[in-house]
């Protein structure tokens, strides 16, 4: 039986990314651990779930351990591949893989979903991940980027590692989404106290400073002004919801602001928006929109790396300039008085998404896996 371990920084990374690849590969015979530190969440389908301290600190102490622990249970378990994800994770399993590699041939996969150093990223971060990225390609035996800016700077900065590709991302998955179109949307609203006439705006993602919360917030004191009803709908969970629940309450705007925390199914919340947005500082490829545009809605996003593979400005979608309150607002304005334009935008953006989905992804990544236990 072929065996793979996942590595990543978090379960909650692999829960909420990673449980379409574990089930696809459990279903098809292979034998899944997963390795990450114990956060309390539990891993569906993977025959083994292995707590290492992984820190997200990179020079934390406990990131020794972790090698340590890792490079014991490889040695042991002598895994045909280990996949790893997040940039700590992944630093992590390719220095403990140093000697299962030599030893027992494992071959080690790095799936990037978004390098820490991009184009407009803060200086610490370039002389930070820049340099261990280039010494652990050293370690590394195939690397996937998900957008073109990381493929670009991979191909740059890392040409020794020997197999480079490219994935329209991880993967969207109809479980996650759900049937559409099978409540009233009206009916949804009121479920969430929401009116029939409000202009919901509907942001998936994880409560940090790169995914930008604030910026919404502190915009939508300025949108009222221009669409009284307009409300925006958050999904997702984090270490700054709580800072952005206070900002809403400081602002007055918590009754237009709804926290919905993180949810399996999206369904609902899918439904009852008119419009998909993200102002994130930097996207790998950004999931929550993709599930959007699946969803049929316009999207107004960032022009950010990620946000510009996905996007086709005045298509699909329509692009605002980073941190530019005035520059979103005006755009959003433009949907909110265009609403056919906005309907037909939301069309184009269900056209073509399907490159995007689980059933394309996972394909191409068998393809890559039996590539690499092929290679000598």
């Amino acid at each position: 039986m072929k065996k793979i371990l996942i590595v990543a920084s978090s379960y909650f990374f692999i829960r909420t990314f990673l449980i379409p690849h574990i089930r696809y590969w459990v279903e098809n015979g292979w034998m899944v651990h997963v390795a990450s530190e114990n956060d309390g969440t539990t891993i569906p389908y993977a025959h083994r779930q292995i707590d290492i301290p992984i820190k997200r600190t990179p020079l934390h102490m406990s990131n020794l351990t972790a090698v340590c622990r890792l490079r014991q249970l490889m040695n042991e378990e002598r895994y045909d591949i280990v996949n790893c994800h997040t940039p700590i994770g992944a630093m992590v399993a390719r220095m403990a893989a140093s000697q299962s590699r030599r030893r027992y041939g494992t071959k080690v996969v790095y799936m990037t979903h978004g390098l820490h150093f991009y184009n407009g990223a803060k200086k610490k971060n370039w002389m930070l991940y820049c340099p261990a990225e280039m010494f652990l390609a050293s370690y590394t035996d195939a690397i996937i980027s998900i957008n073109e800016e990381d493929r670009l700077h991979i191909e740059k900065y890392f040409p020794q590692i020997p197999y480079q590709y490219k994935l329209p991302g991880i993967g969207y998955d109809t479980r996650h989404i759900g049937a559409l179109g099978l409540q009233d949307r009206d009916a949804l609203r009121r479920k969430y106290s929401l009116q029939s006439d409000d202009f919901v705006l509907l942001y998936i993602a994880r409560y940090t400073a790169d995914k930008n919360h604030r910026f919404l917030i502190k915009s939508l004191v300025d949108i009222q002004r221009k669409i009284e009803r307009c409300k925006i709908v958050m999904v997702g969970d984090g270490e700054e919801m709580v800072a952005c629940r206070k900002l809403a309450r400081d602002l007055n705007v918590d009754d237009s602001v709804i926290f919905a925390g993180f949810q399996l199914n999206i369904t609902d919340y899918l439904q009852m928006a008119d419009v998909g947005v993200s102002p994130s500082v930097s996207e790998g490829l950004g999931l929550g929109i993709v599930e959007e545009m699946y969803a049929s809605l316009p999207i107004l996003a960032s022009r950010v790396r990620g946000h510009r593979d996905l996007i086709n400005h005045g298509e699909n979608g329509l692009l605002f300039t980073l941190n530019d309150k005035y520059d979103f607002i005006e755009k959003l304005i433009y949907l909110y008085n265009n609403p056919s334009f906005r309907i037909n935008m939301g069309r184009t953006a269900h056209i073509g998404v399907e490159k995007y989905s689980i059933e394309n992804v996972i394909p191409q990544l068998v393809n890559i896996f039996e590539e690499l236990m092929n290679a000598h």
